[in-house]
């Protein structure tokens, strides 16, 4: 009996032997097989928002974001929306919003039934809208998993992720809430969207605090929304970890409702284009008529002729550039008439309106 109990594993042994089965189960074999990506959403056949894993939808504040949403949403319970189109048939989706008022709740349901035309009874049996304005971070991670393991939705939003934590920079809060994300998302098997501003710095679209860099390094996609002066709203992919979503485009319209903008954004954008290439050939010709008139400048100081060879040196000296910046320039001018050329000296050509 002596024997047999010293051949007994300790507690030690069972633990590790019961750990190494838990990390080998894990463990990933040229025959290991996975199944493919399965995507809640796509925009011309590229997917986004993947299943069991988490992702972002970032911006300043008063861009668009929980706009954006509401189509994403729309989109996954009716199928398609402009060109955001459903990739699971008659998903379930759970929206919690921990920040808006009631009335601003609801508008979410009622843009929604207004963009798909779906019935009342279809909304509310395949969306899930909580207002949690009241929870604080102590509960909403539970709750959450209350609500998803009920429910099991395809889709999670999580309108203002920054509740569930007591500060965005709370390194070591934001770490566990945001691995507490990824595996519940492979749990549940579900795609969890979590929303968050960005910097308040123009130039910084990076998320706030250590919450915003460790959802920026766990994300599966992040996307962004960023509003026009023509109050344009329009989202694109940031950071993907796959394909990059095509970027696509939402307004409201005078009546309030949210309507495609992909055309008004292509327009605005072919004439940003269109003006700033008129500016920069405003540049370029305002540059040509000086090196023209500096060209002009020297051969009428030297009335008798002057060489091509020394007016090319004396412009690059003047206006500090390679000579072989210059030949080209000097010869178009003899090409266009405005010099002219004989015995092997330049001089104004009379016929020139700038001479």
């Amino acid at each position: 009996m002596v024997n047999e109990a010293l051949q007994m594993p300790t507690d030690v042994e069972v633990l590790e032997q019961k750990q190494l089965e838990e990390l080998e189960s894990m463990r990933m074999c040229t025959y290991t097989e996975v199944p493919p990506i399965s995507y809640t959403l796509s925009v011309d056949g590229v997917g986004f928002f993947a299943l069991n894993d988490v992702h972002a939808l970032k911006a300043k504040q008063k861009q668009g974001k929980t706009t954006a949403l509401k189509v994403c949403v729309g989109a996954m319970l009716s199928g398609q929306l402009f060109r955001v189109k459903s990739e699971q048939e008659e998903p379930s989706v759970m929206w919690l919003d921990t920040e808006q008022q009631p009335a601003d709740v609801k508008l979410i349901i009622n843009d929604i039934v207004q963009m798909t035309g779906l019935p009342a009874d279809y909304i509310d049996s395949h969306l899930m809208l909580y207002r949690l304005r009241k929870r604080t971070y102590e509960t909403l991670m539970g709750d959450l998993q209350v609500l998803v393991k009920a429910h099991r939705p395809q889709a999670v939003v999580i309108d203002g992720v920054v509740e569930f934590v007591s500060s965005f920079n709370n390194e070591e809060l934001s770490h566990q809430t945001v691995n507490q994300l990824k595996v519940m998302s492979e749990d549940y098997q579900c795609a969890i969207i979590c929303v968050l501003h960005e910097n308040k710095a123009i130039d910084d679209q990076n998320m706030r605090g250590h919450l915003g860099t460790f959802l920026s390094q766990a994300a599966g996609s992040v996307l962004s929304c960023q509003k026009s002066r023509q109050e344009v709203i329009t989202v694109k992919c940031t950071d993907p970890r796959h394909g990059t979503m095509p970027e696509w485009s939402i307004r409201y319209d005078s009546d309030g409702h949210i309507v495609d903008a992909d055309m008004l954004r292509q327009q605005a954008e072919a004439e940003r284009q269109a003006k700033d290439q008129q500016t920069q050939a405003d540049k370029w010709e305002a540059v040509r008529k000086e090196r023209d008139e500096l060209a002009f400048q020297i051969v009428r100081q030297n009335p008798d002729g002057i060489s091509r060879n020394e007016l090319v040196k004396m412009m690059a000296q003047d206006l500090d550039k390679a000579e072989k910046t210059i030949y080209p320039i000097v010869g178009r001018l003899v090409k266009d008439h405005m010099l002219r050329e004989k015995n092997g000296l330049l001089f104004l050509n009379p016929t020139s309106e700038m001479s």
